[in-house]
């Protein structure tokens, strides 16, 4: 029985989505060591390094079907080298005379890195097309409430109104930013690994030099400058990448979550047949949204693992690679729930404006002290102004008066200010500054990135 939440039947799809799992599963992993060998071969056989022949039954048996993985596994144990059991396998499904042409001129990591790069190629696909997904439907949310008026909140406290539309746009113009990331890194990331024992190309000599570009070209991947087997900055970089992706998502549940409150409750994360709490018929818990959050921490704390990875000593370093096996699946399949229930979680959002509003008033208007301040300010001066608003919103508080009636009934307020003057000052509406135009412009950009995106395709 599976030993991790991972694996677990019960369990892995809150910790792992199917997309990503069939990417990272250890069969997927070995066919990609396989698909690099038949490569190699095949453009060794090219530039007449290898028998055309043997290049052909390579690639033809290159199958994980076809290997004993039981016995591999056996051998890997024995071996402590994770490829030469491959190499083995796929040897013994050969003849002879096309098996002794397996793995020419490799060494092991060049072909578990250059395996690990077309996972990654894979992965990019995948976490791009879910953000994509995710995007669409914030920045439909954000049009749809680009009126919708609510309180902004800074360190947890009600400070001027804003628009839930935008709230949304701060958030998809975050997540825009995270897939540029993304995109710019690629030229950088998905670069194959073949220079040999240590990089130098020792046993093909010149040749190797053009063993290598066909290699990659024929992979859909960089070639190195220097294809050394330490460069672990390149796959840092993607899984650092997806360590900030996270940070969003999990901003983004985050502020769900707290939305969903009891005694906010300005949204409500609906999914149909959840269940909140065995004890508890009336709770509807925001778990979507929490195990957003929750995905976000535990792929965050492999942030440290990863940056390790980046540090390596001499030519090579197996405890690189080692450290690899562990957080490269593990950040993807964490990455891949959490963006699979971000979509589902802003899929399904109930909005309440109502409430919304209701929590405004709340405050009986204290939202609007710096309106106040501000039609008092070019009559008295900021900082009079400032004092004067202050010690009206304090002696309100303490009054229990709501904030509106408190500074209608101050006879600076209606000696400085006409009632029409101090009625827009004290209008939901009039403070919400900018608000719909950065919806719209944030809407627009993703709207012209999705045109573009339409054209290169």
């Amino acid at each position: 029985m599976p030993s991790t939440a991972f694996d677990s039947f019960y369990l892995k799809d809150r910790y792992g989505s199917a997309a990503m799992r069939a990417i990272w599963e250890d069969r997927a992993m070995i066919q990609r060591w396989l698909d690099v060998e038949a490569a190699l071969a095949a453009v060794e056989a090219d530039l007449h390094v290898v028998p055309r022949s043997a290049a052909r039954e390579i690639a033809r048996r290159a199958r994980v079907e076809l290997l004993d993985l039981p016995a591999m596994k056996r051998d890997f144990d024995a071996s402590w080298n994770p490829v030469m059991p491959l190499v083995d396998a796929l040897r013994r499904v050969l003849r002879p005379a096309s098996a002794r042409w397996v793995h020419w001129g490799a060494t092991s990591k060049n072909i578990m890195d250059t395996g690990t790069a077309l996972q990654i190629k894979d992965s990019y696909a995948v976490v791009l097309a879910e953000i994509d997904a995710i995007a669409e439907i914030l920045a439909t949310l954000a049009v749809r409430h680009r009126e919708t008026i609510m309180a902004g909140r800074t360190h947890g406290q009600h400070a001027l109104p804003i628009t839930f539309g935008y709230k949304v746009a701060v958030w998809l113009d975050e997540l825009m930013r995270q897939r540029d990331r993304l995109l710019e890194s690629r030229g950088r990331v998905l670069v194959g690994e073949f220079g040999g024992a240590v990089g130098t190309l020792a046993a093909l000599g010149r040749k190797g030099l053009r063993v290598q570009d066909r290699l990659m070209r024929r992979l859909g991947l960089g070639v190195p400058t220097v294809p050394t087997k330490t460069a672990g900055d390149r796959f840092a970089e993607f899984f650092l990448l997806l360590a900030m992706l996270s940070g969003t998502l999990g901003k983004i549940g985050q502020n769900i979550y707290n939305l969903q409150q009891t005694d906010i409750d300005e949204v409500t994360e609906f999914v149909e047949g959840k269940v909140g709490s065995s004890a508890m018929p009336h709770k509807l818990n925001p778990v979507a949204s929490g195990s957003v959050v929750l995905l976000g921490r535990l792929l965050r704390a492999r942030a440290g693992p990863i940056l390790d990875y980046v540090h390596t000593e001499w030519e090579d370093d197996h405890r690189q690679g080692e450290t690899a096996w562990s957080f490269a699946s593990e950040v993807c399949l964490l990455i891949g729930c959490q963006l699979v229930l971000t979509k589902r979680l802003l899929g399904s959002l109930v909005v309440k404006p109502p409430n919304m509003l209701r929590n405004l008033e709340r405050s009986g208007g204290v939202v609007l002290s710096e309106a106040v301040m501000m039609a008092l300010a070019e009559k008295i001066g900021r900082d009079r102004a400032h004092t004067l608003v202050l010690e009206i919103s304090r002696d309100a508080l303490a009054r229990k008066v709501a904030f509106r009636k408190a500074v209608a009934a101050h006879p600076e307020v209606r000696r400085r200010l006409s009632p029409r003057r101090l009625a827009s000052a004290l209008e939901y509406r009039n403070s919400l500054g900018l608000s719909g135009e950065f919806v719209d412009r944030v809407v627009a950009a993703h709207q012209a990135e999705r045109r573009r995106r339409r054209r290169h395709h």
